[in-house]
């Protein structure tokens, strides 16, 4: 019987915690338990009644004393009780100190797309724009994981099936809701769903004016707090705020970044008009440089030149900094800049790290971080920063794409393979790099067959289907795709001639073609190298005294290299 009682004790434990998990309703704990409680009373019978022997079942009365085995039955049963109280203490330990803790640390929300519910359905910038500031706003609870926009944002229309969107976005919780604007009246409503049983936690409705937005917001969040029972290690957040028109025109340029590449321009306009109004309103400063380093660069429909452009970049920063030193994003920014556009690695280790003490769960600084590490050899914390970034972000197509190059780089192919295929499915491209993947694995009529995937990138499908048949030992088709790849003069294709040259063992030739593209005076000198210092298709070139002179140029010497620190966090 106390077998009985410590088996069952047991099992009602983990139903306890297995039931929910599989979606069972609440009543199915108790009629487990009843079942429970009603095969007690036959255990009591057989244990007073009846004796365990080797031919079965007897009653007592029918089992002489010479042959009873009750002794050694109690010796069984008495190990049967430790073994059974053993895994009761087991799952104890491990629900109270394993599944507590998870459970605690899983407070994860994905906010959706507001609808648009205005009556002339114009609206869409300002219900997204809503919804984002939300999102910006939870995020800043270091408590609460937060998925970035540009993977929640995926989600929208009428057809989301709440329990999917959480599986693929790995989320606990999810916050959707609408918003009802005419003039200066204003509806939204917001809804909390637990997406693991897909039931609702929470809604509610708020009928103000427009000047209430940021009251709003913050009441909306400090209710998900509430619901999920956060207890915040530091303060509340609040949102930024200013007067209702400036807002809106902020949403406006908001929406417009995060619609097409051919908005910048209108968008940086309007993020001037807010400036206007309010030069301190530090969302706008933040994303100025966003759309500024969009318009930056060499190319022919370029707004700013380099220089202009990262003076302007600059003083957006500065006066983000100025506004709030501790800023995430404005910290993130001028490590960036530091690296990109200097080469001063130190310094965009030192504001990256400085993002990420300010900002821990900051998927830009996270992606930032990851690339750096990547560009000087740090193989291990690029991934590490890498997969962090994703948990934030797990559409993020630029942080997979940086994770599969890292891999690549570290010769980590099924790594790299699974990265790649994983970015394929939410973003285009990519078939060179699954090529490059079975190239290096030996098998080179499927890297073939990737290749020609992607024929429209003319110089690159040359490039690599010259390294293809060298290795086919297809000497006559590689160097006719070589020639053809030689006789392009664009920077691009000189690079990619320099990548086929170094693979088949042509270093003078590879050298000479990156000379052509390499200047060590120029500003993006450090960049235009790191980018492909790792690269495996440049192995040849790696104990030659010209690529180490390279280095030192560069200042990318390993002493130095491995003096910069930028760690993930833990």
């Amino acid at each position: 019987m106390l077998a009985y009682l410590a088996g069952a004790w047991l099992l009602v434990q983990i139903a306890d915690t297995v039931f929910p998990a599989y979606g069972l309703p609440d009543s199915a704990l108790p009629i487990l338990i009843t079942i429970l409680a009603i095969g007690l009373i036959p255990a009591i019978v057989v244990s007073w009644a009846f004796e365990l022997t080797p031919a079965g079942l007897r009653r007592d009365t029918e089992v002489a004393p010479s042959v009873s085995i009750a002794p050694q039955t109690g010796k069984r049963l008495d190990r049967i009780i430790m073994v059974v109280l053993a895994l009761a203490l087991s799952y104890f330990v491990f629900d109270e100190f394993v599944l507590e803790r998870s459970v605690a640390s899983d407070n994860s929300i994905a906010v959706l797309p507001f609808a648009d519910m205005s009556p002339d359905g114009d609206q869409a910038y300002f219900s997204d724009g809503i919804a984002e500031e939300l999102l910006n706003l939870l995020a800043q609870i270091r408590e609460l994981r937060v998925i970035s926009r540009s993977s929640a944002f995926q989600y929208r229309g009428d057809d989301i099936h709440i329990p999917t969107v959480a599986e693929e976005l790995n989320v606990s919780y999810v916050l959707e809701g609408s918003v009802r604007k005419a003039g200066n009246s204003l509806r939204i409503t917001a809804q909390l769903i637990d997406a693991r049983a897909d039931v609702h936690v929470w809604s509610e409705t708020y009928d103000r004016e427009l000047d209430d937005v940021f009251a709003i917001q913050d009441e909306i969040s400090e209710t998900i707090v509430d619901e999920l029972q956060i207890k915040l290690l530091g303060g509340r957040p609040s949102v930024d705020r200013t007067d209702p028109e400036t807002y809106a025109l902020y949403l406006q340029a908001a929406h417009l970044m995060n619609v097409r590449q051919s908005d910048r321009r209108i968008a940086e306009d309007l993020l001037k008009k807010v400036l206007e109004r309010d030069p301190d309103f530090l969302p706008a400063l933040n994303i100025m440089v966003v759309a500024i380093y969009d318009l930056t660069g060499d190319k022919g429909d370029d707004k700013y030149p380099v220089e202009e452009g990262v003076s302007l970049m600059r003083g957006y920063v500065d006066r983000a900094l100025a506004i709030d030193p501790e800023n995430g994003y404005a910290n993130a920014h001028r490590g960036w800049m530091a690296f990109f556009y200097g080469g001063d690695l130190e310094t965009a280790a030192r504001y990256l790290e400085q993002a990420l003490k300010y900002d821990p769960r900051n998927r830009f600084a996270l992606f930032a971080a990851g690339v750096v590490n990547r560009r000087i050899g740090h193989n291990e914390d690029a991934i590490a920063f890498q997969e962090a970034a994703l948990a934030v972000d797990p559409l993020c197509s630029d942080c997979l794409y940086n994770l599969m190059n890292i891999n690549l780089s570290a010769g980590r192919l099924d790594a790299a393979q699974a990265a790649a295929e994983r970015r394929m499915r939410v973003a285009a491209g990519g078939w060179f790099t699954l090529g490059s993947i079975h190239l290096l694995k030996g098998d080179i009529r499927k890297a073939l067959e990737f290749y020609d995937k992607q024929k429209e990138d003319r110089i690159g499908w040359l490039s690599y289907r010259a390294i293809a048949f060298h290795e086919l030992n297809e000497f006559d088709a590689r160097d006719e795709a070589l020639s053809e790849l030689m006789r392009i003069d664009d920077s691009y294709a000189n690079f990619e001639a320099a990548r086929v040259q170094a693979w088949i063992g042509n270093v003078d030739e590879s050298f000479e073609q990156l000379e052509r593209i390499l200047d060590p005076e120029s500003a993006d000198f450090v960049d235009a190298f790191t980018l492909f210092i790792w690269s495996p298709f440049f192995r040849n070139l790696r104990d030659d005294p010209r690529w180490l002179a390279m280095r030192e140029q560069a200042g990318l010497s390993e002493e130095r290299l491995a003096s910069i620190k930028l760690e993930p966090p833990d």
